[in-house]
C-alpha cells in the first residue's frame, strides 16, 4: 500500500508542477484574495487570538470580523509554512499542494477499505483527483477552502468504514476530528459533504449500533467545530452578506447538457462564470453504466439530488431558503457529483479484465486532464509587503461588511484614537489586532472614537471599569465611540467573545472532553 500511496502522491504533483517550478504566483480567480488573508490570520495567531476572529489590519486598519465567517483550516496550514520562514506565495502554493496530496491519500484509503480491491481503489482515486471540476477548483479558481473539503471528506468516510469493520471506537474519535476539519475547511461545501457523510452512514451501517455510534461521531465533530460554524451561522445577520448575495444564484443554473459535453479546448460557450463545469469523459461512462445497471444507489442519489439543485427546477427552494443562497452558485453542487461519479469508477474494473486495459484507462484519466495543468492567464509577480499590509477587505459580496458601517473603508484614518468632544490628549497607544491600550489626559469630560469597526464583543474599559459603547453616531458610523470623564485615565479596548461565541466555545470544549472520553473508553464502547 505504501508504494501505491507514494505513486498517487507523485502523480498528484503533476497539476501543480507549473506553479511549483516558478517563484511567481499562477494567476487564478481567488489567489490574490487569499494572500492577505493568510497574512492577517498568521498575525492574529502570533498576537494570541485563539480562535482567530478579527483581521485588525485589513479594511484600511479599521479591521473586520473576517475569521468569524471565513473558514480556518487552509490558513492554519499556511501559518505552519510561514512559521518556518516561507513567504506568503510559497505558503499558499504548498498549502494547495498539501490539500491535493491529502485528498489523494484519503480517497485511496477509503476506497481500499470499502471495496477491498487495490485496482478499484486506484482508479477511483485517479477519477477523484483528476476530475475536471476538482482541478478547476485547484488550478483555475484556487478555491482554498473548497480544495480542503475534498481532502477531509474521504478521511471521514475512511474512519467510519474502519469503525464499521473493526468496531474499534478509536476510529470513531478519528472520524470526529476529520469531521471538524471538514467543517472548518469551507462554509458551504463542508455542509454538502457533511450531508454525504450522513447518507453514507444510513446506506451502509450494517447494525443499529454502528448507525448510532457513527451518527454520534458526526455530532461530536459538530461540537468540536462549533466555535466556528455556530457564530458564522448566527452572527451572519450583522453583515451585508444576505443583501449582496441574495440574487447571485439566479443566472447561474447551468444547462444540463453542458455537464456532459467535453471541453478539451476551453471553449467559452461551454463555460459558466468562466468556469468549465464538465463532468469529465471518464466520469460520465461509469455514471451511465451505473444507471443502466441500477447499481450503487448511494452514488446515484447524490448525483440526482445535486443535478436537481444545479437546475432551475429547484428555483423555488433557492427563492425561499435563505440559507441555501449562502452557496452563492448552484454549480457548487458539482463537488458532490465529483465524489459520487469517482466512486462509481469501480465499474471499470468490473468490466476490464486485462491489466493492459487497466493501465490504459489510468493513463487516459490523467492525460485527459492536462488542459488544467498549465496557467491559462499567466503569472502574477507578487510584492509580498503589500499583502502583509493589505488595505482592502479581501471579500467579494459583503459577507463580512458590518451593517452598522457605511461599507468598506476607502482610506486610512489620520489617527487611530481621536477626541471628538471636549478637550483632552491621547498618548502611549499600544495596538494589536484585537486590543488597544492607551493613556488619556482629559481637561473636561470627553468623548473618543477608536477608528475600529464595531462588532458584538468589543468592550471598552476605563481604569478597568466597562463603559458604554456608541457605534451609531451619524458622523462616525459603525465606529467605536465612548465617553471618558475628566482626569488621567488608562483605557483598554478589547474584542472579547459575545455571549453566542462564548457558548460556542464552551460547546467545543465539551466536545474535546467527549472526544477524550471516547479515546479513554474505546474498549468499552467497541
Amino acid at each position: 500500500m505504501k508504494k501505491i500511496l507514494l505513486l498517487i502522491c507523485l502523480i498528484s504533483i503533476l497539476p501543480l508542477s507549473a506553479s511549483l517550478f516558478s517563484s511567481d504566483l499562477v494567476h487564478t480567480h481567488d489567489g490574490l484574495v487569499h494572500l492577505p488573508r493568510i497574512g492577517a490570520f498568521y498575525k492574529a495567531l502570533l498576537e494570541g487570538q485563539f480562535p482567530v476572529r478579527w483581521a485588525g489590519d485589513l479594511n484600511y486598519g479599521y479591521g473586520m470580523p473576517l475569521f468569524i465567517f471565513i473558514y480556518h483550516v487552509p490558513y492554519l496550514f499556511s501559518s505552519i509554512f510561514l512559521l518556518i520562514g516561507l513567504g506568503l506565495v510559497w505558503s499558499f502554493k504548498l498549502s494547495l499542494l498539501i490539500s491535493f496530496l491529502l485528498s489523494g491519500i484519503g480517497m485511496y484509503l477509503f476506497a481500499q477499505a470499502f471495496f477491498k480491491d487495490q485496482k478499484k481503489a486506484f482508479l477511483i482515486t485517479l477519477l477523484y483527483q483528476f476530475a475536471p471540476f476538482h482541478l478547476i477548483d485547484l488550478t483555475i479558481r484556487a478555491s482554498f477552502g473548497e480544495i480542503y473539503t475534498y481532502a477531509f471528506l474521504p478521511f471521514v468516510l475512511y474512519f467510519l468504514t474502519r469503525y464499521s469493520q473493526t468496531k474499534n471506537a478509536g476510529f470513531l474519535a478519528l472520524s470526529s476530528v476529520a469531521v471538524s476539519f471538514l467543517i472548518l475547511s469551507h462554509n458551504s461545501i463542508s455542509l454538502l459533504f457533511f450531508g454525504v457523510s450522513m447518507c453514507f452512514i444510513f446506506f451502509f451501517s450494517r447494525t443499529r449500533r454502528i448507525l448510532v455510534y457513527s451518527l454520534f461521531s458526526l455530532a461530536l465533530g459538530l461540537m468540536l467545530s462549533a466555535f466556528y460554524w455556530l457564530p458564522a451561522l448566527m452572527e451572519h445577520k450583522y453583515t451585508y452578506g444576505d443583501l449582496f448575495m441574495k440574487e447571485l444564484y439566479r443566472e447561474r443554473f447551468p444547462p444540463l447538457w453542458k455537464f456532459f459535453i467535453p471541453n478539451f479546448f476551453d471553449t467559452k460557450s461551454l463555460q459558466i462564470d468562466n468556469i468549465a463545469l464538465q463532468l469529465g469523459v471518464f466520469h460520465v461512462a461509469p455514471l451511465l453504466l451505473g444507471i443502466w445497471m441500477l447499481l450503487k444507489k448511494f452514488s446515484l442519489l447524490l448525483i440526482i439530488s445535486s443535478f436537481f439543485f444545479m437546475s432551475d427546477l429547484s428555483l423555488l427552494f433557492w427563492e425561499n431558503i435563505s440559507f441555501l443562497r449562502q452557496f452563492q452558485f448552484p454549480w457548487r453542487f458539482l463537488s458532490v457529483v465529483v465524489f459520487a461519479t469517482s466512486l462509481l469508477g469501480f465499474i471499470y474494473v468490473k468490466f476490464i479484465r486485462k491489466t493492459v486495459y487497466f493501465y490504459l484507462i489510468s493513463f487516459l484519466i490523467i492525460f485527459s486532464s492536462m488542459t488544467y495543468w498549465f496557467p491559462k492567464e499567466g503569472y502574477d509577480q507578487i510584492k509580498e509587503s503589500y499583502y502583509w499590509n493589505f488595505p482592502l477587505n479581501s471579500t467579494y459580496y459583503g459577507e463580512t461588511d458590518v451593517i452598522w458601517s457605511a461599507g468598506p473603508a476607502k482610506s486610512y484614518p489620520k489617527e487611530r484614537i481621536s477626541v471628538i468632544e471636549g478637550r483632552g490628549e491621547v498618548w502611549g497607544l499600544q495596538k494589536r489586532s484585537n486590543f488597544q491600550k492607551f493613556s488619556v489626559s482629559a481637561e473636561t469630560d470627553i468623548k473618543l472614537v477608536s477608528n475600529t469597526q464595531y462588532f458584538p464583543g468589543w468592550r471598552v474599559y476605563v481604569d478597568g471599569v466597562s463603559v458604554p459603547i456608541q457605534f451609531q453616531n451619524e458622523h462616525y458610523r459603525g465606529l467605536i465611540t465612548f465617553p471618558v470623564p475628566k482626569g488621567d485615565h488608562m483605557v483598554e479596548i478589547k474584542l472579547e467573545e459575545s455571549k453566542l461565541r462564548f457558548a460556542a466555545d464552551v460547546i467545543s470544549v465539551v466536545g474535546v472532553l467527549f472526544l477524550s472520553l471516547t479515546v479513554i473508553l474505546r474498549k468499552k464502547i467497541s
